[in-house]
């Protein structure tokens, strides 16, 4: 604007100075003055115009240059910030000479030396490579993000220094020197930062080379494994050593056979259980938690003072941290997705010795002694199993394990220790070991090492696991016996869960999961049977579409399991935490506050939860589920009004609790105890036997008298008569004096005894008085109109009949009598 208004002020006062001029002679013409005005006036513009887009071209420029070194500045804070938090290359070296080492170690005894492979070891092997590669891709990755954006940095440093308007400088030298100073200030602090940059980068390149060639090395060894347990599963029953009496061929020495046995184990456990962390805490949590819970049946025992824990039957509250340590991991165990033989041999170790502990002074002798020879051939079993590489000393020890186990477990099948054996089941698994170890002995001999192992493990595992199995059931049954006889009412320590729907023995399904569960843990031996559900698992797991969804088998199998688990968790839920059936059991249990309408929101947030985790997990988007929801409005808006009205009214009734469970209430005239609310319709235990259904909407439209909102008391209106004649103060005395001895009748609220009215055979009486119980109300009236009628009769007050004075009148017409 200066420059506009400059150039306007100049070009006026030159016309006023040229015009009288130019009136006088147009053609005046002096040297260095232009030929014509207008003339002047066009190149004059054509000057400023230049002068001002020069002018505006500079200012631009230079509010460039300031956001370039802004910025320039800007990205160097950052670039020292972040190589300031820089990654330990040293510790990443370290890890990758680490990881190479151990790929070194995995890879012997498999691709030098051995012609033929023991499928255990291709098995450790191939768990420990599966870890290791995913260790050494998450270093690769961590690397690559790191260098990404360093890269980024020195990119963006690049391309704001070649930017043209960085290098292009002002007309005046003053302004010149002053730009050139702030560039040597930017210089000075870009420079160490960018170089450092580039080293960096540099270093980082070269470290990802071989990061790179790591996970290369590590997928491609992963690779030839496989193929490698997937010929050895192929000639599962082939023979593929030479028979015991024939010549052995050249093993490892004995002591580099336990070596990198041990060296490969410790691998495979340190892995397993640095994965399995927050898995191991869970299970130590809960083993916490059942012995705390066991330590409390056996203090509430002691204080019942029946019997002592001692007594035959009690184990589990004879000992409750011991059995608390064979329940919970026998059962929490299958957290645990395909652990090394080792993790899962630790915890049934640890089982079994506390089962023999459990077991002394309890089981006789002889079977005390089984179970200890058991043990012994377990561990003994499981160091075998746990020795990678064949060898002909390893053959001739399962040999010698094996004729002894089957020698003995003959010995214990014998009719007269059949019978002394308390839980009969045992003999089915000890007949399993017989079988396993007569084939790992025939297999062994006849040179079929790896399905003789297998067959020689599975045996002596087998016939633990199945013990620890049926003794946890049985503790559990012992637990289950106990908390019935000591818990006959929900309490508030136990979340008021209901013990006596559970009953005295576990449940049906319980025995289901553990048999299947004895089946799992067996399979994970025959590595043949795993290779074998390999197409299986790859049918389910291969993608096919319908129309514009993806799915999978696999995942509508893991939507409608997720769908079930969620409604089965919801009906245990209800289930634990029902009402009891038994009507003094209402009676005498303590109120729970609440429990039943969150118990409702409880139910409708598990099931809700397991419809969004079953979208989730399936791989279902939401968009399809929102097209489900819209199907289901449509639903609604066709026929299911009520439905949604009594599902509507479930949750009023479980957020704005007019009733809970276990209130006593009345509707239509009908008295009762609420025993549950459903999402559609609640149940009502009437007090004369029947359980009333009636739905949300209904209770709530009707009118609910809810007595348990009162403190369950009422009061009770007694009318009695006296005859007229009688002395009312008197009356009045004695029927407060029988109120006021009832120990049942409430004294706050005050009893009332008032006269009523005349009536045509007596003076009636008002008398009201308030009773604790609602359900007491009867026999408490019945005992206070007996103690008035006693009273009454000792003061000789009488209590009026009705009754009618008849007269006779007697009229004489006509000598007639009417």
């Amino acid at each position: 604007m200066p420059f506009l208004c400059r150039a306007v002020f100049y070009c006026f006062t030159l016309l006023c100075l040229y015009i009288p001029a130019q009136g006088q002679d147009s053609a005046f013409h002096q040297p260095g003055r232009p030929a014509n005005f207008m003339q002047f006036v066009r190149d004059f513009g054509k000057k400023e115009a230049a002068s001002s887009v020069e002018k505006f071209r500079s200012g631009r420029i230079g509010i460039r240059q300031e956001q370039l070194l802004h910025d320039l500045r800007q990205t160097s804070e950052r670039a020292r910030i972040f190589l300031r938090k820089g990654l330990d290359t040293a510790r990443l070296k370290a890890d990758l000479v680490l990881a190479q080492h151990r790929l070194t170690l995995l890879r012997e005894g498999i691709f030098h030396g051995e012609p033929q492979h023991a499928a255990r070891h291709l098995t450790v092997t191939a768990s420990v490579l599966d870890e290791l590669l995913q260790q050494v891709t998450e270093k690769r990755d961590e690397l690559e993000l790191r260098l990404h954006t360093m890269i980024g940095f020195v990119d963006r440093i690049d391309s704001l220094s070649a930017d043209s308007s960085l290098y292009t400088f002002p007309f005046d030298s003053l302004h010149t020197v002053r730009y050139i100073q702030k560039m040597a200030v930017v210089a000075k602090d870009l420079g160490p930062a960018d170089t450092a940059l580039r080293r960096s980068v540099a270093a980082l390149q070269h470290l990802q080379t071989e990061a790179d060639l790591m996970v290369f090395n590590v997928r491609s060894t992963r690779e030839d494994v496989e193929q490698l347990r997937v010929a050895q599963v192929a000639r599962t029953f082939e023979q593929e050593y030479p028979f015991l009496w024939q010549p052995a061929t050249p093993d490892m020495p004995p002591g580099g056979i336990l070596a990198l046995s041990y060296a490969k184990e410790k691998l495979a456990w340190t892995y397993y259980v640095r994965d399995a962390g927050g898995r191991l805490l869970v299970l130590l949590l809960l083993t916490l938690g059942g012995w705390y819970f066991l330590r409390s049946l056996k203090t509430k025992w002691l204080e019942e003072g029946t019997t002592g824990p001692e007594q035959p039957g009690r184990l589990v509250l004879r000992y409750p941290l011991l059995s608390a340590v064979v329940i919970v991991p026998s059962i929490f165990q299958f957290i645990f997705l395909q652990p090394p033989y080792i993790f899962s041999c630790g915890l049934w170790l640890t089982g079994a010795i506390c089962l023999a502990f459990i077991f002394h002074g309890y089981i006789t002798r002889f079977w005390m002694w089984f179970w200890i020879v058991s043990l012994v051939f377990f561990v003994l079993s499981s160091a075998t199993n746990m020795i990678l590489p064949a060898s002909r000393e390893e053959r001739w020890w399962m040999l010698l394990l094996s004729a002894a186990g089957l020698a003995y477990g003959a010995y214990v099948l014998q009719p007269q220790r059949r019978a002394q054996v308390r839980e009969k089941r045992i003999l089915y698994f000890i007949s399993f070991l017989v079988v396993m170890e007569a084939g790992a002995l025939l297999f062994n001999v006849l040179g079929r090492y790896n399905l003789a192992k297998t067959m020689f493990v599975t045996g002596f595992a087998g016939l633990v696991i199945a013990i620890l199995f049926l003794w946890t059931i049985r503790l559990i049954n012992e637990g289950l016996s106990t908390i019935a006889h000591l818990y006959k009412h929900p309490e508030r320590k136990f979340f008021y869960l209901n013990f006596e729907r559970i009953g005295e023995k576990a449940p049906g399904f319980f025995y289901v999961f553990l048999v299947a569960g004895w089946f799992v843990l067996i399979g994970r031996n025959f590595y043949a049977l795993q290779e074998a559900v390999a197409p299986l698992a790859e049918f389910l797991n291969t993608e096919r579409t319908l129309g514009s969804y993806t799915f999978t088998i696999n995942s509508l199998f893991i939507f409608v399991l997720v769908i079930i688990i969620s409604a089965l968790l919801s009906q245990i839920i209800s289930f634990f935490a029902g009402e009891p059936g038994d009507q003094q059991a209402k009676d005498k249990q303590a109120r729970r506050p609440g429990i039943g309408s969150w118990l409702l929101l409880i139910r409708i947030f598990v099931l809700a939860l397991g419809l969004f985790l079953a979208f989730a997990a399936a791989g279902i988007p939401l968009d399809k589920m929102a097209i489900a929801l819209g199907a289901l409005g449509i639903g609604i808006g066709l026929g299911l009004q009520g439905l949604v009205s009594n599902l509507v009214s479930g949750l009023i009734i479980a957020f704005e609790k007019p009733v809970n469970v276990g209130d006593i209430i009345e509707v239509n005239g009908l008295r009762g105890t609420m025993k549950t609310i459903g999402f559609r319709s609640s149940v009502v235990a009437l007090i004369d036997g029947p359980c009333l259904v009636i739905p949300n909407g209904d209770l709530l439209s009707n009118h609910l008298v809810n007595w348990t909102m009162g403190h369950n008391r009422k009061r009770v209106n007694v009318v009695i008569g006296v005859a007229y004649g009688s002395h009312l103060k008197k009356v009045q005395e004695i029927l407060e004096a029988v109120l006021h001895n009832n120990e049942r009748v409430l004294h706050v609220p005050a009893p009332i005894v008032s006269v009523k009215a005349f009536a045509d055979s007596s003076i009636d009486f008002d008398i009201y008085f308030w009773v604790g119980h609602v359900r007491e109300y009867l026999p408490i009236r019945g005992e206070v109109m007996a103690d008035i009628e006693k009273a009454f009769r000792l003061e000789g007050i009488q209590v009026p009949f009705p009754q009618r004075d008849i007269h006779i009148i007697t009229r004489k017409n006509d000598g007639e009598n009417y």
